[in-house]
């Protein structure tokens, strides 16, 4: 049995914002390894943080809902989230559960 593998981390930071890269999975197993880190971001006291998903490769619904409800964490806490560079693999399954409609995408 292989485990997924996924990869979080700090790409920039300043007075205003961080930028996040996620690479790999993010399914079942990875959602559970990543909440929690990104829960302590979303309290950093950024005003905004971008997370750039190009070298994320699969998402499923246990994602999805990580990211919505990391989101929420996000608003919570006065900080906005946007996401960037959504694989069309990956945003597919992101508008079948509508959380394109909470989640706000941009181009970088």
């Amino acid at each position: 049995m292989t485990s997924a593998l996924i990869d979080l981390r700090t790409v920039a930071r300043d007075d205003d914002g961080l930028r996040i890269a996620l690479a790999g999975e993010l399914d079942f197993h990875t959602a559970e390894q990543v909440g929690p880190r990104l829960r302590e971001l979303a309290g950093s006291g950024h005003r905004t943080i971008v997370l750039d998903m190009c070298g994320l490769s699969f998402c499923d619904s246990a994602g999805i809902d990580l990211l919505t409800c990391f989101n929420r964490h996000c608003r919570a806490a006065g900080t906005q989230l946007l996401l960037c560079d959504v694989q069309p693999l990956v945003i597919k399954p992101m508008r079948v559960l509508a959380a394109d409609r909470e989640l706000q995408f941009v181009v970088s």
